[in-house]
């Protein structure tokens, strides 16, 4: 490429870039539209050197991309995390993964197979950092601390996102691949995350304190850079995207002495290459494709504005906020995400999304950065308006549940230390069985095809595609039974928490944190343990569509409980 090209394409990207940024900052909408119709701009009206255009903007989109998830990962503070991040993780933990959930049923109704309904839901399951954090800075309804949680949430809600984008990376590889081979990069993916972690953590910030405390600033900066992109490589290796890899070298390098110093002198570069990775989106969108897509935009806007401020109300509840503060957060969270630019692009380059819902995601994702502002501004005048013209019935609903939640929070004061401890690892337990269940079931939805091939290919005798379908429903049934057994068992010990007094306890001879029962109680609680998680196992896998009948789930049921009863029966008379 000759240098008077490489120079005209850099004037005109930064530029262009410069100026949209500065026109849309004086409408107050965030930079990042700036850059996105800069490449608009420059893929359908600009008439110069396009395609030199479009490769140098590829390649610095892609240092972009490595930097700013080096800075994004910089952001989570580990020791910052776990002085007031309880509440931020609390949040995430519940909303993130019902908009997943969401996601993937709306995405089956806008008519997306399995894989693009899971890789939707990731889309959506996040809020932008950036554009959330101008938008408060802009507001003065909540209070410093409420402003800094909800910018902790974003940070976490990013977390989240990469756990997400690295469960679906086997999945967007753009080609068939076989179970066993998906589950065996799988297990490479999880090893190698856990292992760069943990070793990273260990002797990395160490080595750059060493550097830091011996050397000046920019050989800190030139190590760490390095360090981010051999992460990168390394990522890409095992086939995770490059943007993972640079993330978790940012978790690691949040942790050294330097790590100020560090973010401070990277952020100028980051700004520029991050103009660049979003410029390159834009120079995929076609306006023609924005309209003709227009129903579908706005369609996707609302899945996601419905599925983020329920959402988040709902985990501001639980978290015992007041409503007017769950309210006004679950508005300012409403901005699609980075991640919303850097899932979707992963999956279009491998071919998962067409053109069109690309575009879609797109113009869903500017369209809510463009709303937020304006909302966020009547936020006030949308609460009154909500609470003036609620019906009364619904409101006398809602405080029984404050008056319920209340008392929850009042006896949970008065337990001891013991019962608290206790109760927060049922939760936490129950909590990750219920993630389990839906990992699994999720599982068995994309692969079940596979897997009743695979059983009608491997059969002595040729079994047919709904016969080979039922037995992986009666797999899919079992699969779950210990996830659901455990999720169930731990609730219940929650329930007994809140139903026993101290009094009671004492009576009943308790001790440290453990209630006393009889055999004949204990063997009717286990009983009604097992039969609610048969049940809930059972409501599971019928909701979860499939090509089985009412008649066949009721087979499975039958054979399912049948094998579980068997051996339950086993295992008494070994005990015996």
């Amino acid at each position: 490429m000759e240098e008077s090209v490489l120079l005209m394409n850099m004037t005109i990207l930064l530029l262009l870039g410069g100026l949209c940024s500065i026109m849309f900052r004086k409408l107050r909408m965030p930079a990042i539209i700036g850059y996105l119709v800069s490449g608009i701009i420059l893929a359908n009206y600009w008439v110069g050197e396009s395609e030199d255009t479009e490769s140098i903007v590829e390649f610095l989109s892609d240092l972009g991309l490595v930097m700013m998830m080096f800075c994004i990962g910089m952001e989570l503070n580990l020791k910052k995390l776990r002085k007031m991040g309880s509440f931020a993780i609390l949040v995430v933990m519940i909303q993130v993964p019902l908009i997943l959930a969401g996601g993937i049923i709306c995405g089956m109704l806008l008519g997306l197979d399995g894989v693009q309904s899971v890789i939707f839901g990731a889309i959506i399951s996040g809020s932008s950092t950036a554009v959330v954090t101008v938008v408060l800075h802009d507001q003065d309804r909540l209070s410093h601390q409420e402003m800094e949680t909800i910018i902790l949430i974003t940070v976490i809600e990013d977390v989240a996102q990469v756990i997400i984008l690295s469960a679906v990376t086997p999945l967007m590889s753009g080609e068939t691949m076989s179970v066993d081979s998906i589950v065996w990069m799988l297990l490479i993916i999880v090893a190698f995350m856990a292992i760069a972690i943990v070793v990273g953590l260990l002797t990395l910030p160490k080595v750059l304190d060493w550097i830091g405390e011996r050397m000046p600033d920019e050989i800190l900066l030139i190590i760490a850079l390095g360090l981010c992109f051999l992460m990168a490589y390394l990522g890409t290796l095992v086939g995770l995207s490059m943007a993972i890899g640079s993330f978790m070298m940012g978790v690691v390098v949040s942790q050294a002495k330097g790590a100020k110093i560090i973010e401070h002198d990277i952020t100028p570069m980051k700004d520029i290459f991050m103009m660049m990775f979003f410029i390159s989106i834009g120079l995929q969108i076609r306006p023609e494709s924005l309209v003709d897509n227009i129903l579908l935009i706005l369609s996707i806007y609302l899945i996601y504005f419905s599925l983020k401020a329920g959402t988040v109300i709902l985990a501001y509840f639980v978290g015992n906020k007041p409503l007017r503060v769950s309210f006004l957060s679950s508005i300012s969270l409403c901005a699609m995400g980075e991640f919303a630019f850097i899932i979707g692009k992963e999956a279009f380059d491998a071919g998962m999304l067409s053109e069109d819902f690309y575009a879609a995601v797109i113009g869903a994702a500017l369209v809510s950065m463009i709303v937020l502002p304006m909302l966020d501004k009547q936020s006030d005048k949308i609460v009154g308006a909500v609470q003036n013209r609620t019906p009364q019935p619904i409101v006398n609903a809602f405080m029984r549940l404050e008056k319920v939640r209340s008392d929850f929070y009042s006896k949970m004061a008065l337990a001891s230390k013991t019962t608290m401890q206790n109760l927060r690892t049922r939760m936490t337990y129950a909590y990750f069985a219920g993630i389990l269940i839906f990992i699994v079931e999720m599982a068995f939805f994309v692969f079940t095809p596979y897997i009743a091939e695979f059983i009608n290919l491997n059969t002595s005798e040729a079994v047919s595609i709904g016969t080979a379908t039922l037995f992986a429903m009666i797999l899919n049934f079992i699969a779950l039974i210990p996830l659901t057994y455990k999720m169930v068992f731990n609730l219940s010990f929650i329930e007994k928490v809140m139903l026993d007094s101290n009094r009671r306890a004492k009576e009943a001879g308790r001790k440290s944190g453990r209630i006393v029962t009889s055999k004949a109680a204990t063997a009717f609680v286990e009983l009604n343990i097992w039969v609610l998680a048969i049940l809930i196992d059972f409501l599971i896998v019928l909701v979860v569509p499939n090509e089985i009948s009412l008649l066949g789930h009721l087979l499975v049921l039958a054979v399912g409980v049948a094998i579980i009863a068997g051996a339950q029966l086993l295992l008494y008379i070994n005990r015996r």
